[in-house]
């Protein structure tokens, strides 16, 4: 709001129906006025995400000075260090601007009653392994590691090490042929039978999606599964492109990105990143179980974001990325053929 109590210029402009906003980008290019009123028009419709950044921004500053049940600093800074772990050829000392914080976070964490056990093993077995690997010779390495050894988990030696290793490239699991076979069989399903589809079995789905490729590990998303009948029915009517479907719909995912992940602005995109990796990683896993998915895009656009926030009661920061509609496939149902882009069309060399 602007200091009248009005809408500000960019809130008006949001208003103007569809023609309106046409003839202002038609005439952009040529015209400075409007190319100013289209910046504003456009600065306008992002306030969400500008807001919802500073909320994130907020809330990992929050997160870092209080108890959480993970933390996205130590999640990337122990990725940093496995990362100088693997260099060829090592360096005799490395990290020594970041492994302070790295350390004291570790520490906070080891004091958390409900912290994730997995990141707090993993930090463990990497920093352990770093501090036996680099020289103690900078004042700072020194320090942190008087620190950690002073609270370092105490794990038995003939455990599995968290720690970077050598891949095994004799066995390959899959084929492309099957891989490529999976990638066709994959569609996106909207006709499904009307039984309840077992949560061991999306677990186990998502426990694959959570393998997919993430910016320092951090994993900046979250799924809401609602398996709820009705609510899943109302959830999977919200966006505007389930007209007609969604009524059968037995399992909505919604996928949702959390901005608390970041400290700095520049990183304001990876959630939507990362989590369409996961995405697409469930749904293929999904497909592998025997059940079918159908992406759903969201817009970002009133008032579908106001009615899901509230639907799903999610924080300032939180945005949603999109929903996965899954479920077991109707026998009789039908996928579009969609057939994709030809590879001429999708890349080049050089």
């Amino acid at each position: 709001m602007s200091v009248t109590g009005k809408p500000g210029l960019a809130k008006r402009l949001s208003y103007l129906p569809g023609r309106a906003r046409q003839v202002i980008t038609r005439g952009a290019a040529k015209n400075p006025v409007l190319r100013w009123s289209q910046r504003t028009l456009v600065a306008g419709e992002h306030r969400r995400e500008i807001d919802a950044v500073a909320a994130g921004q907020r809330r990992y500053v929050h997160d870092l000075e209080g108890e959480a049940r993970s933390y996205p600093l130590l999640r990337r800074n122990v990725h940093r260090l496995e990362k100088g772990l693997i260099m060829r050829p090592r360096r005799e000392s490395f990290a020594a601007d970041y492994i302070g914080a790295t350390v004291k976070t570790y520490v906070k964490a080891t004091a958390v009653p409900d912290f994730d056990p997995g990141e707090l093993q993993w930090a463990s077995d990497v920093m352990t392994a770093y501090f036996a690997t680099v020289s103690h010779k900078h004042p700072k390495i020194a320090e942190a590691h008087r620190l950690f050894a002073a609270a370092a988990l105490q794990t038995d030696p003939a455990a599995v090490k968290f720690i970077p290793y050598e891949r095994d490239l004799q066995n390959q699991p899959v084929t492309i042929e099957q891989f490529e076979q999976l990638c066709m069989r994959r569609r996106s399903v909207r006709w499904y039978e009307q039984r309840p589809v077992d949560r061991a079995l999306i677990d186990r789905a998502l426990q694959a999606a959570g393998q997919a490729p993430s910016a320092c590990n951090r994993q900046p998303f979250f799924f809401r599964i609602i398996d709820d009948p009705e609510r899943a029915h109302e959830i999977a009517a919200l966006p505007p492109g389930t007209k007609g479907f969604a009524h059968q719909v037995p399992v909505v995912a919604a996928l949702v990105g959390r901005l608390r992940a970041y400290p700095l602005t520049r990183d304001r995109h990876a959630i939507y990143i990362d989590g369409a990796l996961a995405a697409m990683s469930l749904m293929f896993a999904l497909e592998s179980l025997g059940l079918a998915s159908c992406a759903i895009n969201w817009p970002d656009q009133e008032p579908e974001e106001a009615n899901i926030r509230k639907a799903l009661d999610l924080d300032a920061d939180e945005r949603v990325i999109m929903l996965i509609a899954l479920g077991w496939p109707s026998p009789s149902g039908m996928v579009p053929r969609s057939i994709k882009k030809g590879l001429d069309e999708m890349r080049s060399y050089g």
